[in-house]
């Protein structure tokens, strides 16, 4: 009778390397804070703001998003989230924000 036998090791998952990851910046909690902090204060929002008021976008919806997730990671990252969240929520707000801005430059 005949045997299988696994000859390559098992991928890891995306989310697995992102666990990983996120686990290997505990130490640098406060800088993950402070970029996305100073990102979304400079850049971000304020970005968001001109293009949507300047190229006539859906005003309310888009920048009502903006700042809630504006507010969702200051929230989070004052609260004493763990480095986990604090860095899925800086990705989801570029995202969110990325997709803010597309549909507006694409007149949606």
């Amino acid at each position: 009778m005949a045997t299988l036998t696994l000859t390559t090791a098992p991928t890891v998952s995306l989310y697995t390397r992102y666990l990983n990851f996120a686990d290997t910046q505990k130490e640098n909690h406060l800088g993950w804070f402070l970029v996305s902090i100073i990102l979304h204060a400079t850049l971000l929002v304020p970005l968001t703001f001109v293009v949507v008021y300047s190229l006539g976008g859906h005003v309310l919806p888009c920048l009502a998003t903006s700042m809630v997730i504006f507010f969702a990671n200051i929230v989070a990252n004052m609260s004493g989230m763990t480095t986990r969240f604090t860095i899925f929520i800086f990705g989801l707000s570029l995202f969110i924000h990325l997709a803010i801005l597309l549909i507006t430059v694409a007149g949606i």
